[in-house]
């Protein structure tokens, strides 16, 4: 047996769904593409992922030869109805960017591991980072999307990608660098709340995800904690990623269908218990930790944002039922919390949120909190 197929059974032996290998050759097309939306990706390019550097592995590893391409696939078990629309699948699931103390990112370790027993040079981690979109689609274990996703036989596009950059010759397999979608199809970019969706182009300060999470202070170079007001009220409910857009996708059908069918963890299953919005905004240290956390670790470290999304969350719900809640936050001690609680009681409307926000206005310091409160109440 082949060194390049002794990989590839361990890591199918680990739990993943895919396994392919590529040559560790620059990908010049993703550096220029990158380049000429500077404006729209600024946050990624002066990141700490340096995705610049990582489109030509060997000008970091020198000796890089071949990138093993692992694919896993989180859509194995069902997901709770009741997290639907508000959380997505890929971080129900806990299988991206996990420690090493936790079941994905220990299965990533132990690969490392194995590789490096076998006198194999292995370079992966935040200071590193392969497009690894091209380079499993170079491997030969992927197609694209329209929604800019990659898409693995049989699990759609529900998956994680790792790429492992080594110093082994091994076996490449046959790129499938193309995207089988159905032809013009747009539903996709149709359902998209927010338009960030163009076919094979995303805009990403528009996309829903990224504002649930990335919009932080200081988080990467150029993000900010303000969410645009256009954006908000097209959030819907979600609080922690968004799977419109997959959800939309012809080649998705099969795999949600089967989703539906499968059951659904002990894990999730108590974690959907638990969730409640209004806990979210009126968010203590127990229940951040306890609850929170386990699932949503790996972008928010801070409470506040899980307490803004909620804001945004019960505001879009219709439900006038939360409005104590939200009115409640407005006597938060973050100027942030206010100001977004302020925004959810607009949205909301009512006699109980006006009262509420007038009240407020009295006795508000902050100047952004303030803002979002005279928007509210001339809403």
């Amino acid at each position: 047996m082949s060194l390049t197929q002794e990989i590839k059974d361990f890591a199918l032996d680990l739990g993943y769904h895919d396994v392919g290998v590529t040559s560790a050759d620059a990908f010049p097309w993703y550096a220029e593409a990158l380049g000429a939306r500077d404006s729209s990706f600024d946050f990624l390019i002066e990141g700490p992922l340096k995705p610049i550097e990582g489109s030509d592995p060997r000008s970091v590893m020198p000796e890089a030869k071949s990138i093993i391409c692992t694919v896993y696939d989180y859509s194995r078990e069902g997901f709770p109805a009741e997290l639907a629309g508000r959380i997505g699948r890929m971080y129900q699931s806990r299988a991206s960017n996990q420690s090493s103390n936790r079941t994905n990112g220990a299965r990533r370790q132990l690969f490392v591991d194995y590789l490096e027993k076998r006198g194999i040079k292995t370079m992966f981690g935040p200071a590193f980072n392969v497009p690894e979109r091209l380079a499993s689609a170079r491997a030969g274990v992927t197609t694209y999307g329209r929604n800019n996703f990659a898409y693995a036989n049989g699990s759609g596009s529900f998956n994680v990608l790792l790429a492992f950059t080594v110093d082994a010759e091994l076996e490449y397999g046959t790129p499938t660098v193309e995207a089988p979608c159905p032809k013009d199809c747009r539903l996709c970019v149709d359902a998209c709340p927010t338009g960030a969706l163009e076919p094979f182009r995303l805009e990403p300060r528009k996309c829903i995800a990224y504002n649930t999470f990335m919009t932080q202070e200081n988080f990467r170079p150029h993000t900010t904690s303000h969410i645009p007001p256009e954006i908000r009220q097209k959030m819907g409910t979600w609080i922690h990623g968004c799977d419109v857009c997959q959800e939309a996708c012809p080649r998705n059908q099969p795999r949600l269908k089967a989703m539906e069918t499968w059951p659904t963890s002990s894990f999730l299953n108590r974690f959907a218990e638990q969730f409640d919005l209004r806990k979210m905004l009126l968010l203590t240290d127990e229940y951040f930790e306890r609850v929170l956390r386990p699932v949503m670790y790996n972008y928010i470290g801070h409470k506040r944002y899980f307490q803004r999304n909620a804001a945004i969350a019960l505001g879009n719900s219709g439900d006038r039922s939360h409005v104590p809640y939200v009115a409640q936050a407005l006597e938060d001690s973050d100027s942030l919390v206010r100001g977004y609680a302020a925004w959810g009681l607009g949205r909301l409307g009512g006699q109980d949120a006006r009262t509420a926000l007038e009240k407020a206005r009295s006795v508000e310091t902050g100047e952004k909190a303030s803002q979002e409160i005279e928007a509210a109440l001339a809403a």
